[in-house]
């Protein structure tokens, strides 16, 4: 028994001498590898390495372990300088971030149309070369507005049609109200036309700067004459293509497919007819976005058509054509009193708020001379304003 005693009190002695051993032995190591790690000036020693070291990578060897790098810092001088220059950069732009943010709170569109036109005037005037130079700035944004026209108008139509129920026969009778209304007062807006020409006769005098030449306009006239049939007027709603409609921006024929697409949805199972409501609705919604966009670029792109147009022509061509343009507008407010205020009590349609709605989108249209640059915002307004879809779509385009 104290054999067995004496044998165990052995073994734990010489276990504790080894471990000792072992710890004086490791210890000695590392501070040799620190003090070799300070002597080279690298300030890292392995033992802190590995303590710093994610455990997945401690295994990696000395040698091939890259220790991190110090931070460096830039001297006093040199961050002092860097302050300044930042200060100073903020305080120079400063006021135009001000100017910038509290035009943004006091103006609109409209605002910056009216000033676009008469800096484009200004332009064309007193720096003719200039103006003819920025045209295609101008020309841009047409071309803009008609790459939303298509899939805006088809869209808008589908949704409005097809996305309120499975009657046609609703369809048809917007499509007799709105043919009855134009016919309407399309006949009456000619009768003022005409009354006011023939009273004023406001061409007479005017010459414009066309040249010796005149076989291109004579052409053009002689076309048009021979065109106007029913025949050609029929084929310009029923196109040949939808594509071949799209590219040549053919309003009616879009219209006219989008209602035969959104009666044919009508028609289809529940499944088909949520799908491509669902697409139809995602294209709107994105194209409304692009309008938003394009609208931003408006004041410059009108402004670079006038500048284009004064600086080609001359301010004097404008002032000859003021007896026809006054004519114009005279028209115009006499048909706005007599046919559509009238007809605005008789729907009981809210008018300064009518008038506020659309005057962003005559503004774009007088100032660009084009409706169709206003035709996207148009739809915008009016669905601002209270109008479904089915409405909007159908019959804005007309």
């Amino acid at each position: 028994m104290n054999e067995v005693t004496n044998q165990e009190g052995n073994n734990a002695s010489r276990h504790s001498l080894s471990s000792n051993i072992n710890e004086l032995f490791i210890e000695n190591v590392h501070d040799k590898e620190k003090n070799d790690a300070l002597d080279n000036g690298t300030g890292y020693a392995s033992s802190d390495i590995n303590e710093e070291r994610p455990q997945h990578r401690r295994h990696i060897p000395d040698h091939l372990r890259i220790p991190a790098p110090t931070n460096q810092t830039y001297s006093a001088r040199m961050y002092n300088l860097g302050n300044q220059m930042t200060t100073a950069f903020e305080a120079t732009l400063a006021p135009i971030v001000k100017l910038i943010r509290f035009l943004q709170r006091r103006t609109n569109l409209t605002f910056w149309i009216i000033l676009a036109m008469i800096v484009g005037v200004l332009i064309g005037q007193f720096a003719p070369a200039a103006g003819k130079e920025i045209k295609p700035l101008g020309d841009a944004f047409i071309l803009m507005i008609k790459i939303i026209i298509v899939p805006l108008v088809f869209s808008v139509l589908v949704i409005g049609i097809a996305g309120h129920g499975d009657d046609i026969g609703k369809v048809g009778k917007l499509a007799i109200k709105t043919i009855i209304y134009f016919e309407l007062v399309t006949t009456l807006a000619l009768a003022i036309g005409l009354i006011m020409a023939n009273l004023i006769k406001p061409g007479a005098g005017v010459v414009l700067p066309i040249g010796d030449d005149i076989s291109a306009v004579e052409a053009l006239a002689e076309t048009e004459k021979k065109s106007i049939t029913w025949a050609n007027e029929m084929f310009l709603i029923i196109p040949e293509n939808f594509f071949k409609a799209a590219v040549e921006n053919k309003v009616l024929a879009i219209v006219f497919c989008a209602v035969m697409f959104a009666c044919s949805m009508m028609k289809a199972d529940k499944e088909s007819k949520k799908f491509m409501l669902q697409v139809n609705e995602s294209l709107s919604q994105v194209m409304f976005k692009f309008v938003g966009l394009v609208m931003n670029y408006a004041p410059i792109g009108v402004g670079a058509a006038l500048a284009a147009t004064v600086g080609a022509n001359g301010i004097s061509v404008l002032a000859n054509l003021g007896k026809l343009i006054g004519c114009v507008y005279a028209s115009l407010v006499i048909f706005l009193i007599i046919v559509l205020i009238p007809i605005m009590f008789f729907a009981k349609i809210p008018i300064i708020p009518f008038f506020k709605a659309i005057a962003q989108p005559w503004l774009l249209a007088f100032s660009s001379a084009s409706s169709e640059s206003a035709l996207p915002m148009a739809f915008e307004r009016m669905r601002a304003f209270g109008c479904p879809n089915s409405l909007t779509g159908f019959v804005i385009p007309w």
